[in-house]
């Protein structure tokens, strides 16, 4: 049971708060225009064309939804604005509409939802349309969601105070809004709080984290193993969500995807461990094996023998297994020599 704040002064707390969600390329259905530069941990792009965009100020709350997934929250600390900005907007050849999509599969490649008609991107029609461009920035306040929430979860759906699944910015109800940060920072404001200092909690505590570059679609593999395995490291049980993290058995480098079978849920310290060789899975056994240079460390020595602690079913493959088992042993050897 998530933890709760009943508050009555939570609205008063809390400032003007929006869900900015944002798409990938390979996640936006919409391709009437080519979408906005976004920095999912930096700042969210939009112009005057979209919905309340002229409502977002300074000072706001925001929570981003990146694709399916929230990524995390902060304040909006400054706008920039272009008054003479362009916009290049495709429409239907028949209808002149904008409603559009493209097929996967069948030929031609678009289908307009206006008129039925069907088409090849080399027909469509552009228009440049003159907008207000804006880039609302809140880096320094930037806070990393900890726990998976999906836009279909009722935590953020019933957060919403529209139920526009269309526009990209939308208002967020602040006592809702309190009980869907509580759970994706990992933070209880159960405690008897005034509502300053409840707002100064939901506004990250005084503290934010560091922006850093991540693998490509990390976050929402985190927010998948921790969906599969819930809070539990593979290696030591049930952890707090803060100090979880997705572990990949092979090289991200070498083979830019994310597995559900190729991957484990590892606490920060044994996920570090797992990636330098020195902490490792027996594919056999499947018990955890660790550097003989482990072994003064109580902590670590602890877990030596430990069966790896998921259901049979969920078990990742043996083969990814085996080749990370291999190449630890080697380390294990060239360390003790």
């Amino acid at each position: 049971m998530h933890p709760r704040c009943d508050n009555p002064k939570v609205a008063d707390a809390i400032p003007q708060s929006w869900l900015f969600v944002m798409k990938s390329d390979e996640a936006r259905s919409w391709a009437a225009n080519s979408g906005y530069e976004d920095s999912v941990g930096l700042y969210y792009s939009y112009d005057s064309n979209v919905a309340r965009s002229s409502r977002v100020a300074i000072g706001d709350l925001i929570v981003v939804r990146h694709d399916d997934y929230i990524a995390g929250w902060g304040t909006v600390e400054s706008i920039d604005v272009d008054p003479n900005a362009t916009k290049d907007i495709r429409r239907c050849p028949r209808c002149q509409r904008t409603n559009w999509y493209a097929r996967a599969k069948k030929v031609p490649a678009l289908k307009c939802n206006g008129c039925d008609g069907e088409f090849e991107i080399e027909d469509l029609i552009h228009e440049s349309m003159p907008v207000t461009a804006y880039r609302a920035n809140y880096a320094g306040s930037w806070t990393e969601a900890v726990r998976p929430v999906s836009f279909r979860d009722p935590l953020l759906t019933t957060a919403q105070t529209t139920t526009d699944t269309f526009n990209a910015i939308r208002p967020l109800d602040p006592v809702r809004l309190t009980k869907l940060i509580e759970h994706i920072s990992g933070q209880d404001f159960s405690q008897p709080l005034t509502s300053l200092e409840l707002a100064g909690h939901i506004l990250g505590g005084g503290h934010s984290l560091a922006i850093v570059r991540r693998r490509r679609g990390q976050r929402e593999f985190r927010f998948k193993m921790m969906e599969r395995f819930g809070e539990r490291c593979a290696i030591s049980g049930e952890q707090p969500a803060q100090v979880l993290e997705a572990a990949h058995l092979y090289s991200y480098a070498a083979r830019p995807e994310h597995r559900s079978d190729g991957g484990l849920l590892l606490r920060r310290d044994h996920h570090a461990l797992f990636d330098a060789n020195l902490v490792t899975v027996n594919p056999t056994t499947w018990k955890v094996e660790i550097a003989p240079t482990l072994r003064r460390y109580e902590t670590y020595a602890a877990v030596e023998g430990v069966e790896l602690q998921l259901p049979r079913k969920m078990l990742p493959d043996r083969n990814l297994i085996e080749s990370h088992y291999r190449t630890s042993l080697e380390m294990f050897d060239r360390a003790a020599g």
